[in-house]
């Protein structure tokens, strides 16, 4: 498609507004380049393989977008896991401690559920984070509810399994710096 010297000037021609426009969504300059940095990053990368119907900017602004939106809707997903999570355990959350402490709780659950099977992970994200009923997801998913229901208990149990001692040690934490 090009060669690194093109593709170093399409960089340089349109980093500060596919920048600029990133951080009209996501409002942070920091976000907005990195990015904008993998805009570029996966360009290069399937360059070979990308079939761009439209013209290269165009492409370049719609994958910015979609990425800055992508960054916003995991970003929701975090803080109101983050909200839940305080309002079901009953902790008041408002120490620079205890926000620490549910925000590496937040990360390690994502880390857990990335390390789902595919189709588990699917359906627990539809379920938990989307909050779609289990006869949805089987619409949606094209599969019966029952094969849904095996998923979240697949998916639940795996959850449990490897998130127990770390969540106890870190509300731990949070009641101790309470």
């Amino acid at each position: 498609m090009f060669d690194i010297s093109s593709f170093e000037a399409l960089f340089q021609v349109n980093y500060a507004s596919l920048c600029a426009t990133s951080y009209r969504i996501v409002q942070d300059r920091d976000i907005a380049e990195d990015i904008v940095q993998d805009v570029f990053v996966k360009l290069w990368e399937k360059k070979d393989e990308i079939k761009i119907t439209t013209s290269l900017k165009a492409y370049l602004f719609q994958s910015t977008i979609n990425q800055s939106l992508n960054y916003l809707k995991k970003y929701k997903n975090s803080l109101n896991r983050e909200t839940a999570f305080g309002r079901e355990t009953g902790v008041d959350i408002n120490s620079t401690e205890q926000i620490m402490a549910l925000k590496e709780v937040s990360r390690r659950v994502d880390e857990v559920v990335e390390a789902l099977p595919d189709a588990c992970r699917t359906v627990f994200i539809l379920s938990r984070y989307e909050q779609l009923s289990y006869k949805a997801i089987a619409e949606k998913l094209n599969i019966s509810v029952k094969t849904v229901e095996n998923h979240m208990t697949k998916a639940l149990k795996y959850l449990r399994k490897h998130l127990l001692f770390i969540s106890l040690l870190i509300l731990l934490k949070i009641f101790i710096a309470a």
